[in-house]
């Protein structure tokens, strides 16, 4: 009997000594540390958390397994990844007719400020009918996402009026029809 518990400890005791040889990280891991461990496993399983109470010293071994890429992006000098961008939703709210206004008596009557009280700006600004769209919301025109600032007294439906720095510009736009979206951020 005493002979089947020398060999069970001594077969215990080697594979201590080969696992601290092939994962050097857990044999020089102090208590409470984490650790990371890197294991072939399906994404269910490298997620999981596990932890090891040492009735010795009561103190706590916490391994966490994760990725291969994960763990060589991880160290020290390694490159930091920016988070990806939200991209904000757009829903397409069909085709309106685009007219251009600027800050001239003939456009708006000399006023400096919008509807919504503040100062119009090109690629920015842009009156629509308020029944529809309310103040603050975002509509995107030809690539350019325009916040609804301003109304208009002839700019009702599915009509868009966009500010620009000045009468010349906005007359050489002229009125156009153009796909528009409505910005979801």
């Amino acid at each position: 009997m005493h002979q089947m518990i020398r060999k069970a400890l001594l077969a215990a005791a080697v594979a201590a000594v080969s696992l601290m040889s092939a994962f050097p990280a857990l044999a020089q891991v102090a208590d409470g540390q984490k650790v990371t461990v890197v294991e072939p496993f399906p994404e269910e399983q490298l997620k999981t958390e596990y932890s090891e109470a040492s009735t010795s010293n009561k103190s706590k071994l916490n391994l966490t397994s994760t990725s291969d890429d994960e763990y060589v992006n991880a160290g020290p000098g390694a490159e930091k990844k920016a988070p990806e961008p939200v991209k904000p939703k757009e829903f397409s709210l069909g085709t309106f007719k685009i007219t251009g206004y600027c800050n001239c008596e003939i456009c708006s009557g000399g006023h400096n400020l919008t509807y919504s009280g503040t100062v119009p700006t090109p690629n920015h600004t842009v009156s629509a009918d308020l029944s529809r769209y309310p103040l603050g919301t975002k509509l995107k025109v030809g690539g350019t996402v325009y916040t609804v600032e301003d109304m208009g007294s002839s700019v009702n439906g599915n009509t868009l009026d966009i500010f620009y720095s000045s009468h010349e510009e906005a007359l050489a736009k002229g009125t156009y029809t153009a796909e528009v979206f409505l910005v979801e951020e």
